[in-house]
């Protein structure tokens, strides 16, 4: 869906990030509803924590990819053609976001956290796409999508390349409904596979107000 941003409104004041420097934390407290998570995404915060207060976040730099930059290896691309996987979106969210969460030692996806997200799955701003293998779900990502940027959040994967093959799949269905600016928020090793870079939180913040308008 389109959605003019400057109507989102939460019931917190997000401080300006001017002030930040190298810090990554902006402040700690408010809640977990869609409102306020929509707000936050649209204004380059997203919430990281383990255990209460939420804390809210807004890196130095920025992990991102735009759209026509995506890189595959040459050994992905034949893994992809010779692939037999049944790629779907949005037909497993809840399980998705559980097994990004239970296959990590260490994870941010507290109960509340998927919870909330499911929330915004259920009212059209979060999304899942998902890799099956003999009906069974082996591969998958979520994010929030707000007009043309994409706030990639977790992946997983159950048998190999089954999360790269989502990511794939993630990257051209939503570059082909118009998303101009992938989000990664910090550093990982899937979207550094893909090519994926860093940018200051200056340069995120003006691509982030221009894509999202």
């Amino acid at each position: 869906m389109i959605a003019d941003v400057k109507l989102f409104t939460c019931r917190y004041a997000f401080p300006p990030t001017a002030s930040l420097g190298r810090r990554t934390h902006l402040g700690a407290g408010a809640d977990l509803e869609s409102d306020t998570l929509l707000y936050a995404y649209s204004r380059g915060f997203f919430p990281w924590y383990d255990e209460a207060p939420i804390l809210w976040c807004s890196p130095p730099r920025r992990m991102i990819l735009r759209a026509g930059e995506l890189h595959t290896s040459r050994s992905l691309r034949r893994t992809l053609k010779k692939s037999t996987r049944l790629l779907k979106k949005n037909t497993a969210f809840p399980e998705v976001i559980r097994l990004c969460a239970s296959l990590r030692s260490e994870t941010w996806l507290t109960p509340e956290m998927i919870d909330a997200y499911t929330r915004l799955f259920e009212l059209g701003w979060a999304e899942s796409w998902e890799t099956y293998e003999a009906n069974k779900l082996v591969g998958g990502l979520y994010g929030v999508v707000i007009n043309r940027v994409a706030f990639l959040e977790s992946t997983f994967h159950l048998a190999p390349n089954a999360g790269k093959e989502a990511f794939v799949y993630m990257y051209n269905d939503l570059v082909a409904s118009g998303v101009e600016l992938f989000d990664f928020q910090v550093f990982s090793e899937i979207a550094d596979s893909f090519g994926a870079y860093e940018i200051s939180r200056l340069d995120y913040e003006t691509s982030l107000q221009k894509a999202i308008r």
